[in-house]
């Protein structure tokens, strides 16, 4: 029979641990419950997308907030490039970002931006021009994707951009207010591909306006510039270096006439007697 010290031990331990036991799997039932929802909402604008196929364009989903699913990244450029956005929530989806008024009368905000890899991804800087009533009034990206055909067909089906003529090598879609570009999108792929980079070997430069925006872009320099820029210089050397050449001319000139001034021809008188005085005479 055992000691009355030992049945009190065990009848403690008891009380104690099946408690305890029974605490710890409810628990973690409630906890497994808890998380579950959260990350399957997270993912359900995805899936919905992927899910709704060819058809119709759908209205702009939010992306997943990255504060919430650290791992999520921006799929398309439909998610980030949009103007139905506040500042409020750039703030809350990027961590790094630099802001700023500009001297045409908007705030910018400037993030880092980079996609999930795939080819259509866009990996560069992303800003945001808000007007004083807080609405996107211009959108600008610069960066490199390695296929453009999501953005083309995003720019030319959202926006109205067309296609034109542009340099070699080169593709260019704009829009147009008032015969001003108002809207422009060039993309040039590098002439040396990078196997280790496939995702990064287009260059993008996307100028997008708001919708009924009477903003236009700035003119593009055209190259010419610098050899306009050039001739000016070299027509102004060369026309310093005529004037001192003039310069020094007039000066040349006064001087020698100073110093004929300074002989005569000799009078009929002086003539004779220097003729006079000629040896042998």
């Amino acid at each position: 029979m055992a000691s009355k010290p030992l049945i009190i031990a065990t009848l403690v331990g008891a009380t104690v641990g099946v408690p305890y036991l029974t605490s710890r799997s409810s628990s973690g039932q409630k906890g497994a419950a808890s998380v579950a929802p959260p990350v399957a909402a997270a993912r359900a604008p995805f899936q919905s997308a992927a899910a709704a196929g060819p058809g119709p364009a759908a209205p702009l989903t939010p992306p997943v907030n990255l504060r919430t699913l650290p791992s999520a990244r921006f799929t398309s450029a439909e998610q980030v490039i949009r103007f139905d956005v506040s500042k409020e929530w750039v703030y809350q989806n990027w961590d790094r970002k630099s802001t700023g008024p500009t001297d045409v009368g908007l705030f910018s905000v400037r993030v880092p931006l980079a996609m999930a890899p795939r080819m259509t991804a866009l990996v560069g800087s992303l800003t945001y021009y808000f007007n004083s009533q807080g609405q996107v009034e211009h959108i600008s990206f610069r960066g490199r994707t390695g296929d453009t055909t999501e953005l083309v067909r995003l720019v030319t089906a959202s926006y109205g951009l067309q296609r034109i003529e542009g340099p070699t090598g080169e593709q260019v879609y704009q829009s147009q207010y008032d015969g001003q570009v108002q809207s422009e999108l060039r993309t040039r792929p590098d002439p040396i591909l990078n196997s280790s980079l496939p995702f990064q070997s287009i260059a993008v430069d996307l100028q997008l306006a708001r919708p009924g925006s009477v903003r236009v872009l700035p003119p593009r320099p055209t190259g010419f510039e610098n050899i306009q820029a050039m001739n000016a210089a070299a027509a102004a050397a060369a026309a310093s270096a005529a004037a001192a050449n003039q310069q020094a001319s007039s000066s040349s000139g006064s001087g020698s006439g100073s110093l004929l001034d300074r002989f005569r021809h000799a009078t009929p008188q002086e003539q004779s007697q220097a003729l006079s005085q000629r040896w042998p005479n």
